[in-house]
């Protein structure tokens, strides 16, 4: 074997050391899989593997276990079944939401929050590379983006507004149904229907909400987010969004591709199981979320982000916590804790590598010091209260030595 092989190797096997021994503490930026996914997709790649396409008994087998996918999806999400697309994720997911618009016949104008995932942002550059405007709207008096925000921006042309549920790096849940109600308003008197995008990937199966609710015109979701399969995502959509690649037809033609059937079965099955448990989940992460905030305060120069996260608990998920300690960097310290055994990040694990990174937090109104120096920190149902406060305990005192350090 050649020693690239043998390096990755060796890679592996630590990785999966650490993972036995240690403390997953970024669920944000996958959740573990449950023992119900693993065993899903194993017996539907054993067993039902024909295309869902094909016409014979084992094609009609695989399209039944995708219809039936489908209708479980549509049932939690709220929606109807022929609104929902299969894709690969939620990246995908997005850019089909976004890049859409690029099959109009003329370039117009979009809005967008100033917090949203790369995978909405970046669609938004591309956009602009085409002679599209895109303005993207910061936080308000409230801390939120909402709709007296959104609404200063629309222009006539406005084709698309594109606001993220529950934010990837604080939690921050944003004022969907008020959006959307001030989007019909106008349009109920006399304005243009604008279509509304929602990310709702860190909101799915984690906190209460449905598209009807929401008011969304197309949302999307990631399935390992809710320890479901990686490489399966939701594109809620009905008319209006154009495909930018053809093939065969799949996905009622916006998704075309040969489907990911055992992927799409146990990611439906996935988001079943969380939204079943939802409720229990979710006050479980608010014990955690408490726990740890009650448990660094008392550690110097520590910041809880965004700073009115302790004033207004109730419009951030518990699930995210973002926290600073200055001048510490956030890196310094994920590798710091990492070999202590937790696994935390400095932010959207796909953005992690990119050093300096602080579009999300500065937009939340965090100092370009705090967000430099900022960890995320998030849960899932299998983390117990004992993980949380010997996280706390280890910080307390790696933060105190990296002090010193830094004198």
């Amino acid at each position: 074997m050649p020693s690239g092989g043998r390096a990755l190797s060796r890679t592996a096997e630590d990785a999966r050391g650490a993972g036995a021994s240690g403390v997953y503490l970024d669920w944000a930026a996958t959740a573990p899989p449950s023992r119900e996914t693993a065993d899903c997709l194993q017996e539907t790649s054993r067993e039902i593997f024909g295309n869902p396409s094909s016409i014979h008994r084992w094609g009609g087998q695989a399209r039944a276990l995708l219809e039936e996918s489908r209708r479980i999806v549509a049932e939690e999400l709220d929606c109807d079944s022929g609104l929902v697309r299969f894709t690969s994720g939620g990246t995908e997911a997005n850019n089909m939401a976004l890049l859409s618009l690029l099959r109009r016949p003329k370039p117009a104008h979009l809005v967008m929050s100033a917090l949203e995932h790369a995978s909405v942002h970046e669609p938004g550059r591309i956009l602009e590379k085409f002679g599209w405007r895109v303005s993207r709207v910061r936080r308000g008096a409230s801390g939120l983006v909402g709709a007296a925000e959104i609404g200063k921006a629309l222009r006539p042309d406005t084709a698309l507004v594109a606001v993220m549920l529950v934010n990837n790096e604080t939690g921050q849940i944003q004022p969907l149904e008020e959006i959307s109600g001030m989007l019909r308003e106008r349009e109920r008197s006399g304005g243009p229907r604008i279509h509304l995008h929602v990310d709702a990937v860190q909101g799915a199966g984690k906190i209460p909400f449905s598209v009807r609710g929401l008011g969304a015109d197309s949302l999307s979701v990631s399935a390992h987010k809710f320890q479901g399969p990686r490489g399966v995502g939701i594109l809620v959509a009905g008319g209006g969004l154009e495909p930018l690649h053809t093939g065969g037809g799949q996905e009622y033609g916006l998704r075309p591709g040969t489907e990911n059937t055992p992927g799409i079965a146990a990611a439906g099955r996935a988001l079943a199981a969380a939204c079943r448990n939802r409720e229990a989940n979710l006050r479980h992460a608010g014990n955690l979320a408490a726990a740890l905030m009650d448990g660094v305060r008392s550690c110097r120069q520590c910041r809880i982000l965004p700073e009115d996260r302790l004033r207004r608990p109730g419009a951030f998920s518990p699930y995210i916590v973002s926290l600073a300690f200055p001048p510490i960097p956030g890196e310094v310290l994920v590798r710091v804790m990492d070999d202590r055994g937790y696994g935390i990040s400095t932010g959207s694990a796909c953005s992690s590598r990119k050093t300096g990174d602080t579009r999300v937090l500065e937009g939340s109104g965090v100092s370009r010091e705090d967000a430099f120096s900022s960890v995320r920190v998030s849960f899932g149902p299998d983390t117990t209260e004992k993980n949380v406060l010997d996280f706390v305990h280890d910080l307390r005192r790696e933060v105190e030595l990296l002090f010193k350090v830094a004198r």
